[in-house]
């Protein structure tokens, strides 16, 4: 019984033995001679300067997406839309410039973007979309070309170099995703000319930019795809440059007075509103520790100034006015250089201005908040279109809202009948009006006019303390008052030194009224 159980047993051993120790131990005969790296291109300083740039201007939580660049040439076939996802990635690590939204703007993905919207709270629909292609690919085309030969009898002897450029062409351009508009002047072409030489391993690019020329180094093996990466990345460069009016062209090695970029800036600097202006300015002075007031957009005697002080201290007129000079070089020094990672640094929308960039509060200090909307921190609307907005302290606080309309008018939109407590806990996001179905609207109603909303927040319940003549029912014009009038009340109450005071403008576009003809 014992026996005729190990029989089998021993035999199984034995096989099993026989097949580990039968056959020929199988050599190594090739491993992979190239391991993998890490790709770095010709731009990825820059990505990391533009990181830096943007944290130093104060963009943050700028939506975005994209559905790639299609080759347009039909001969390159790549993943534009990773590269394009790469390199907003690199510059916005340390600073959260840029958060891109993986969502398809196609025409019935902007439908299906209200219902995500309704359904998923936690979903922020992208206020802006990339579109671009490879346009242009001229490939093999030989530039210069020699040849010599001589024939004897019996011998024959030639020579023969040339050099082939292949040049390849990328444009980009930014859209708003819920108009579906392309914003003038927020694009970027750039072609890239490969020289290849027929004697050497080796080909050299060269980017034309603004009368200069960037080197690109590039191997032959690596082929047109290496090339695509660079331009993506030099025009995602450009495109988020202008479409936060930061000066890109420092991270490119361009001079501050490179006439095409003196251009640009001197545009910026002309089509911004002087509430605009103003508030760039504060933040600049007090993150260099000249200013120590509220950035409110407000040029008052105190903000007067800190710009005089800055200008004679950068040998300028101390004129206390903001000129373009002052602007300009304002932007050159890299506004915020001073400040560290974990100060309050403000955030700016892709106009220029806007948001408070909230980081952990210090013990002891007030409150902060995060002021947005349905829309993002740049929000424009036509007509007719309702808005939605976003309040968020950093932590616990009482909130008030106001809102300017196109008039002047003035109401307190928070809080209000249907949210009737102030008390917000930290970090918790209130849209106003709330729910799916609204119980009222923010309804645009001028084309083309300028709208606003003020947020308060405190530790303390200020709103209580304010003069008679603001506390008005919600919903309600406030008689006679200015948008400032009521922000200074709540400053001005008692315990209101604490007291943060957020500003988001809304745009409303020139045209018809949506949904009208």
């Amino acid at each position: 019984m014992v026996l005729r159980r190990r029989g089998p047993v021993l035999g199984l051993v034995l096989l099993l033995a026989g097949c580990f120790t039968s056959g020929e131990k199988a050599s190594v005969v090739q491993q992979p001679k190239t391991p993998a790296v890490r790709t770095i291109s010709s731009f990825s300083e820059a990505l990391r300067c533009m990181d830096q740039l943007m944290w130093s201007h104060g963009k943050r939580d700028i939506y975005i997406t994209s559905n790639g660049l299609p080759d347009a040439t039909g001969r390159v076939a790549g993943g534009t839309k990773e590269m394009l996802i790469t390199a907003v990635s690199r510059m916005s690590e340390a600073s959260g410039a840029f958060r891109f939204v993986d969502f398809e703007p196609a025409l019935d993905d902007v439908n299906a973007l209200y219902w995500m919207i309704g359904v998923q709270p936690n979903f922020r629909a992208p206020s802006y979309y990339i579109r671009g292609a490879i346009t242009q690919l001229d490939d093999n085309v030989v530039s210069e070309a020699a040849g010599a030969g001589i024939s004897v009898p019996n011998l024959d002897l030639g020579f023969s170099a040339d050099q082939v450029i292949s040049l390849v062409t990328v444009d980009l351009n930014i859209g708003e995703l819920v108009t579906r508009q392309i914003i003038p002047g927020m694009s970027a072409s750039n072609t890239l000319a490969v020289v290849s030489s027929g004697k050497g391993a080796d080909a050299g690019a060269v980017i034309g930019k603004a009368g200069l020329s960037f080197n690109v180094s590039l191997n032959k093996s690596e082929g047109l795809h290496q090339a695509v990466r660079t331009l993506v990345e030099l025009s995602t460069i450009e495109v988020l440059g202008k479409l936060t009016r930061t000066p890109y062209w420092q991270c490119l090695g361009i001079d501050q007075t490179n006439p095409a970029y003196l251009a640009e800036a001197r545009s910026w600097f002309d089509t911004m509103e002087p509430t605009q202006r103003v508030s760039f300015v504060q933040r600049v002075l007090s993150s260099e520790g000249y200013f120590d007031g509220t950035v409110n957009g407000q040029l008052d005697e105190r903000t007067r100034n800190a710009v005089s002080r800055w200008q004679a201290d950068h040998d300028l007129i101390a004129t206390g006015r903001i000129d373009f000079d002052t602007y300009q070089r304002m932007m050159a020094k890299d506004s915020g250089q001073k400040a560290s990672p974990g100060r309050v640094q403000s955030v700016s929308n892709a106009g220029g201005e806007g948001l408070p960039r909230p980081a952990p509060t210090p013990a002891g200090a007030g409150p902060d908040l995060v002021l947005s909307s349905d829309r993002g921190p740049t929000p424009r609307y036509r007509a007719g279109e309702a808005l939605v907005v976003r309040v968020q302290p950093t932590s616990d606080g009482f909130v008030y809202c106001y809102y300017k309309d196109a008039n002047g008018t003035v109401a307190r939109i928070y809080p209000n009948r249907f949210q009737p407590d102030a008390f917000v806990e930290a970090n918790r996001q209130v849209e106003i009006p709330p729910g799916v179905q609204k119980p009222f609207n923010l309804r645009m109603d001028r084309p083309g006019a300028d709208e606003a909303v003020a947020c308060v927040v405190s530790r303390d319940e200020i709103g209580v303390r304010i003069p008679d003549q603001y506390k008005r029912e919600d919903l309600q014009p406030i008689p006679g008052a200015a948008l400032s009038d009521v922000v200074n009340a709540f400053g001005s109450a008692k315990g209101g030194e604490g007291t943060r005071t957020r500003q988001l403008n809304v745009k409303v576009l020139p045209g018809t009224v949506a949904g009208g003809g």
